[in-house]
């Protein structure tokens, strides 16, 4: 049985302590200190977050295509959904954990989107990021490209025929997602800064 069809099992007969909205949820065990899984169910998928001492140290996603474990099932999930939060024992949850473990814990910092500059207001350290994506050496079109900071998507694009994507950024330290298939995803960190500027990287991907 996977990880997920054992939560289930394990959550079928015990009363749930509440459902919560994402950012709520992340507040609400944290001062508890709980331990225990919050579940949200979709059409097409569900979404499993596992909680040590009130921290999400593993997460899972399961829909008919299969399952995500650990930092690209986070990646994934809905912060518009809502969760239904379950105690469990800490020996169980440490059980849990293995092998979908979050090492990334920057998806649960919160923070505030990029802030735009005021109009008629000179922009300071702001500039333009360009990626251009290769494949086996040719350009990577129609490809999905996220930007995110401090745990939230900040900038979205698709690359075009040349397999290219920008985005207007203020500098600083960023997560950058590539939508290879639709549960397939590769993070890269990076920080923009003045000399990256128009001026277009390249990265390959697999």
């Amino acid at each position: 049985m996977n990880t997920a069809g054992i939560i289930d099992d394990i959550i079928r007969d015990t009363a749930p302590e509440g459902v919560y909205g994402y950012q709520d949820l992340i507040r609400t065990v944290r001062e508890k200190k709980f331990h225990g899984v919050a579940v949200s169910g979709g059409r097409d998928e569900t979404a499993y977050l596992i909680f040590l001492g009130g921290e999400p140290e593993g997460a899972i996603i399961t829909s008919p295509k299969g399952e995500l474990y650990g930092d690209k099932a986070v990646y994934l999930m809905k912060e518009t959904g809502r969760y239904t939060l379950y105690p469990v024992g800490l020996p169980t949850v440490e059980q849990l954990i293995i092998g979908c473990q979050i090492y990334n814990k920057r998806h649960f910092t919160g923070g505030s989107p990029v802030e735009l500059p005021e109009i008629g207001k000179k922009a300071e350290g702001i500039g333009r990021l360009i990626i251009a994506l290769r494949r086996e050496g040719s350009p990577a079109a129609g490809l999905p490209v996220k930007i995110r900071r401090s745990g939230q998507i900040v900038a979205t694009d698709i690359t075009d025929r040349q397999g290219v994507a920008s985005f207007r950024l203020m500098f600083g330290t960023y997560d950058l997602l590539v939508a290879r298939e639709e549960q397939d995803i590769d993070v890269y960190e990076f920080c923009f800064d003045q000399a990256l500027h128009e001026k277009a990287q390249e990265l390959e991907i697999g």
